[in-house]
């Protein structure tokens, strides 16, 4: 019985945001209508859903759709949908498409299995190509299977953003980081966006060919332009670590050890990189979270790093 009013509860929502978005159904037969007349229309690439009626920081329902190039009329995509604000979450890390069917002009057939469930059960889902950056998904028959995918709903195409090399605008929280990764990964990557392509590589590299460490993830903060780049990378293992690192012309300036956290021990070490460039560094409680301030550090213009009293 409970599953069954989740899912009315889903569809209840999924109705709810279509009529939001598309106004009415007269207005949904409009873009319908246009739909048809459009050829070849590229799909590939993120779609999104939100379901966020108060305007929170955390919405009720975040629905995403990656759709990989496909072979002729074959359609394969993966989906992520999280509900409750994140108490319930069907995903996968790893790329698996559980969304598979065929392409029939602006329309198609595909089934789907749930992440939550057993992976062998499938629902069939409809999904209609309004236009270039609109797509109706729609489930057409009852599933008597969990999942936290919405029952109809309209999915927007991700538009590419033109920065090539993000920056995360201070203060750099790492308790904050953790927390949002955990509660909102859309907003956690547009909060605390990682280096990506080239330059990932390029940083990475001057970091493992100066010092022992082989960072897992690496972001670069904005230092206020001040004539070189200031990055926090982070390496994951037996034990996690960040550290903050300035470079100029490939070369490292200074580094400096800011976190780090081992299970068997009571406490681990946090920081905050502030608006001003001062860091401080402090002892958190596992249990309680109570901190303390261990020290402070400053970020000066020449890019060393100094330790303040």
């Amino acid at each position: 019985m409970l599953l069954i009013f989740l899912l009315l509860l889903g569809c209840k929502k999924s109705e709810d945001i279509t009529e939001t978005k598309v106004i009415n159904e007269s207005e949904l037969k409009s873009i319908e209508q246009k739909s048809t007349n459009e050829e070849n229309v590229p799909i590939e690439g993120k779609w999104e859903w939100t379901y966020n009626p108060n305007n929170e920081d955390v919405p009720d329902m975040l629905f995403t759709l990656s759709i990989q190039k496909s072979n002729g009329n074959e359609f394969i995509a993966q989906y992520c949908a999280i509900a409750e604000k994140g108490n319930r979450i069907d995903c996968s890390n790893e790329k698996e498409y559980n969304v598979k069917g065929i392409i029939k002009g602006n329309k198609i057939e595909a089934t789907f299995y749930s992440f939550f469930d057993n992976k062998k059960t499938k629902a069939n889902v409809e999904l209609l190509i309004l236009n270039k950056d609109s797509i109706q998904w729609q489930i057409i028959k009852q599933v008597d299977f969990e999942f936290y995918a919405p029952t109809k709903c309209i999915i927007i195409k991700e538009k590419k953003k033109a920065q090539n090399s993000p920056v995360c605008e201070l203060p750099f929280d790492l308790e904050e980081k953790d927390k949002l990764a955990n509660l909102d990964k859309r907003k956690y990557l547009e909060v605390y966006p990682q280096l990506n392509g080239e330059k990932l590589s390029q940083v990475k590299k001057i970091i493992s060919e100066n010092t022992e460490d082989n960072p897992d993830e690496i972001y670069q903060i904005n230092n206020k332009d001040l004539g070189f780049d200031s990055f926090v990378y982070c390496t994951y293992g037996d034990s996690d670590s960040q550290s903050l690192i300035n470079i100029k012309n490939n070369k490292i300036l200074a580094n400096e050890f800011l976190g780090y956290a081992m299970p068997e021990n009571k406490t681990y070490r946090s920081f905050v990189i502030n608006k001003d460039l001062t860091i401080n560094i402090y002892d958190v409680d596992y249990n309680s979270k109570s901190k303390k301030i261990l020290e402070r550090y400053q970020i000066m213009s020449d890019g060393s790093i100094i330790k303040l009293k």
